[in-house]
């Protein structure tokens, strides 16, 4: 990626915390790991009849992390935003979108997203009008509004610059912006990269630099035009056993900041997205026969805790987002 394609780009990457304290709007989109290639759904509990799931919160104290240093920006995107853009979308492996209401521990089921035929997903995004960009196992794109969760072709050609499957999200151009860009990262370690969404073509920006060389993340994108990354295995803490929150500059694909999760394990399928200043981790080990299904855990950066919200949920996360529109914090 050329100097002049990374100006281009005309993103603003700040981190840090609001005057509140809070971890200012950080929506997120995620992906399920470590398929490489098609898999017919496996037959795993459904959540049942009743459309809405609901978990008890656990009365479990916060895990205190390392202090990592303060995310900045503060500033909320302008623009309209479609009903249900402020929601958090998950897909689940049988290919079923669903909403989730982070403060009740609720997933509502919208609809079956099987754009591509029996393919699983592999990452999702959402934009400002409320609509699901999937990407599935076979490299292929596709839309379905959240609303009438119907499959749309996008025109996009898989295996563009040699990227087969990606994780993505969107952040805004810069911050306050209504304009956002679809990020995505190569999951063969390329690195980054965008996706035009008016010509559907995917350019470059460059490999991940530093400790974060050769690795893959999911993407999350804010209205301050930051963006963030959710590595497997701690890239940055060292730690092979540790997963990371990564505040991520696209101008030279290095770090800014870092939060190692003690005690979180990506496992099989994996994904995050972020609402009202905490980041929601959604990960799941297939091969675990005693748990199998996924497990919901919020990652507070304002005070660095982590909080188990559920576990056994009867299905298997594998992508998850939440647009621009996404709150920035809770009203107490």
């Amino acid at each position: 990626m050329t100097t002049n394609r990374v100006r281009a780009v005309a993103l603003k990457v700040m981190v840090g915390l609001g005057a509140s304290g809070m971890l200012t709007c950080l929506p997120a989109c995620a992906r399920g790991h470590g398929k490489t290639e098609a898999e017919p759904a496996e037959d795993a509990a459904a959540p049942g009849d009743d459309a809405e799931v609901h978990f008890p919160v656990p009365d479990s104290g916060p895990e205190e992390l390392p202090d990592s240093g303060a995310l900045v920006s503060d500033a909320a995107a302008t623009g309209a935003c479609a009903t249900g853009a402020d929601l958090i979308y998950v897909a689940s492996e049988e290919r079923n979108l669903y909403s989730f209401d982070p403060t009740k521990v609720v997933f509502s089921l919208l609809g079956t997203i099987d754009c591509a035929q029996g393919i699983y997903v592999n990452s999702m995004a959402i934009d400002r009008n409320a609509t699901a960009w999937i990407n599935f196992g076979d490299g292929s794109l596709w839309k379905a509004d959240t609303q009438n969760p119907a499959c749309t072709a996008t025109g996009f050609l898989p295996n563009q610059q040699g990227v087969g499957l990606f994780g993505m999200g969107f952040a805004a151009k810069t911050a306050g912006s209504s304009e956002d860009l679809l990020f995505i990262d190569d999951l063969s370690g390329g690195g980054l990269g965008f996706i035009d969404q008016t010509t559907m073509t995917l350019e470059r920006l460059g490999p991940f630099t530093g400790a974060l060389a050769n690795q893959d993340c999911e993407l999350t994108g804010t209205s301050n035009a930051s963006l963030f990354g959710f590595f497997a295995g701690g890239p940055l803490s060292g730690d092979a056993g540790a997963a990371s929150v990564v505040a991520l500059d696209p101008s030279s694909e290095s770090a800014l900041s870092q939060w190692p999760l003690a005690g979180v394990e990506t496992g099989s399928d994996w994904a995050f997205a972020a609402w009202g200043g905490d980041f929601y981790l959604f990960t799941a080990d297939k091969y675990d026969m005693t748990d199998p299904y996924t497990t919901v855990t919020r990652f507070r950066p304002s005070d660095g805790s982590l909080t188990v919200l559920a576990q056994n949920i009867g299905f298997r996360v594998v992508g998850a987002a939440s647009s621009t529109c996404a709150p920035v914090t809770i009203t107490q």
